[in-house]
């Protein structure tokens, strides 16, 4: 990372960048602007008019080795770099580029006193890279490598970000360790990756995790949440909303009743986290979805100009849904959806992204085929490098103010060989039911074990053939499998609250529809949100 020259103390001119839906016009702008890597400053603060960011105008061109000229009896503007000269007239919108007419969205214009004019036109035509983050409402533009005025870099002597990605098999967990010292775990594996998630903490010296992230109810992604539960202590607990019936989802919801966690259903676009060069935030939330899968979590982290971005098991349409709504979602680093799935990470989605890194989450030898030949050649496409945790274990990301390493990769030959029309074949079961199973097995088996097959998982809660719910698939195959009726399900014992006030003890700031203690007549505007 180089450090740029520093901007004049006084400056006349001022530049615009616009996007959509950034702010009202004049009011003053939280939107921060690198300039290769480096954060910039102004004499003059930023504002937003019209959906613009105004910065001024002589310290960018500067930056980006133009020089300029202002005329003040014809209110022009001429700016030369190298064999590139740029000319712009107050209050007009066709400006020059080397001598050609293009026509701007902004014209140059005067707001208290400054010159100002759109920074994407002038960043273009000066060669550099403009880029747009929603999330972190950051502006990062890059010059070209002969930018003028540059002096030796500093040393960085600041904290990096730590993301892990721990290797729980056929799973998730992420732990995410912030510079300013905030923490977050987003899933915990299966019911048997929970010790190993305890323990790969522990050993990191962590106490105390600020948020807990379930990013949906399927149990290879919440399994482990109760022992993370009881060995830690937790700040928040951020939950899909997304209810479930199996016993690990109930579970985990009684363990952060009797420990008094405070719990969060987030909306989309909620921030969890945000300092001056870091961002926790939910870009997609819907408690609501007919799937577990599309209720996924979708958590964005990022420090400075890295960004990453962690799909849970989001699928396609998701994607699709995430495209449309962030102008821009680029990302660094990509935890690629639903385990290397092709039910998500569609090519689409992968472009709009343009990760550097994508990151795949799966047990060896899954009986899922995890990751599928179509990702592997979307990542590919994209010019991407491909990490496994089941090739190279616990995988770590360490992101700097600037740059990022990650220590291995994952070496992937997407296979060309056209599909054939023969199906494939399904390798032999070990047991035909549930009855040939727990003769040999008789507390059933979790998935991952070499005999946990999803058609004895009647209630897809990754455990196969367990007591409470043995529902034996009809033989002979290959007729289809009768839906099981899943077993009544009995509701946890959850503490129930009179009014608003005994609630309030508990839960000052109320409780959001989909938390245990949420009551509707408690709920008076129907938010969704009681006693709040």
């Amino acid at each position: 990372m180089k450090s740029l020259k520093v901007i004049l103390a006084v400056m006349l001119f001022s530049v615009t960048f616009s996007f959509a839906n950034v702010g009202d016009a004049n009011a003053s702008s939280n939107i921060t602007i690198y300039v290769n890597n480096e954060k910039q400053s102004y004499s003059n603060k930023a504002v937003l008019k019209g959906g613009s960011t105004l910065v001024p105008l002589r310290g960018i061109f500067e930056v980006l080795g133009a020089e300029v000229k202002w005329d003040q009896t014809s209110k022009t503007i001429d700016a030369t770099k190298g064999t590139t000269k740029i000319w712009l007239k107050i209050g007009s919108k066709a400006t020059k580029v080397n001598g050609k007419t293009v026509n701007i969205d902004v014209p140059a214009q005067v707001v208290n006193g400054s010159t100002l004019v759109p920074l994407r036109f002038i960043g273009e035509a000066l060669g550099a890279e403009v880029k747009w983050n929603q999330s972190s409402k950051t502006i990062n533009i890059t010059a070209p490598k002969e930018v003028t005025g540059e002096v030796p870099s500093k040393p960085n002597t600041k904290k990096p970000m730590k993301v892990h990605f721990i290797d729980v098999g056929q799973g998730d967990s992420t732990f995410i360790q912030m510079p300013n010292g905030k923490t977050a775990l987003i899933d915990a594996g299966t019911d048997a990756a929970g010790e190993k998630v305890v323990a790969y903490l522990k050993s990191l010296g962590i106490k105390t995790i600020d948020y807990v992230i379930a990013t949906h109810p399927d149990a290879d992604h919440i399994g482990g949440m109760v022992d993370v539960l009881n060995a830690f202590t937790i700040s928040n607990f951020i939950d899909s909303g997304k209810v479930h019936t199996s016993k690990t989802y109930e579970n985990m919801l009684l363990t952060i009743q009797n420990k008094n966690i405070k719990y969060i259903v987030p909306e989309e676009e909620d921030i969890l986290s945000e300092d001056a060069e870091t961002y926790l935030q939910i870009l997609n939330a819907n408690p609501n979805a007919d799937d577990n899968n599309d209720a996924s979590l979708v958590v964005a982290a990022g420090y400075c100009t890295n960004d990453v971005l962690l799909m849970a098991d989001a699928g396609v349409e998701v994607e699709s849904e995430m495209i449309q709504e962030y102008e821009e979602i680029q990302a660094e680093i990509l935890k690629a959806g639903h385990h290397g799935s092709n039910t998500s990470s569609s090519l689409s989605f992968l472009k709009a992204v343009d990760p550097e890194a994508v990151i795949l989450s799966y047990g060896a030898s899954n009986s899922y085929g995890h990751p599928h030949k179509e990702v592997m050649s979307n990542i590919k496409s994209v010019g991407a490098k491909a990490y496994s945790t089941a090739q190279d274990g616990t995988i770590i990301a360490t992101i700097n103010c600037g740059d990022y390493s990650i220590a291995k990769e994952f070496k992937y030959e997407v296979d060309k060989t056209p599909p054939t029309t023969k199906p494939e074949e399904k390798p032999e079961s070990l047991f035909k039911n549930c009855t040939e199973l727990k003769a040999v097995y008789p507390s059933g088996v979790p998935v991952g074990h070499a005999a946990y097959e999803l058609k004895h998982d009647g209630d897809n809660d990754g455990w196969a053939c367990e007591s409470e719910t043995v529902t034996p698939i009809p033989d002979p195959e290959p007729v289809l499998p009768v839906t099981p009726t899943p077993p009544p399900v009995t509701t946890p014992p959850v503490k129930t609250y009179k009014n608003c006030s005994e609630l309030k003890v508990d839960y000052p700031d109320g409780v959001k529809r989909g938390h245990p203690a949420y009551q509707s007549k408690m709920d008076g505007d129907g938010d969704g949100h009681a006693c709040e």
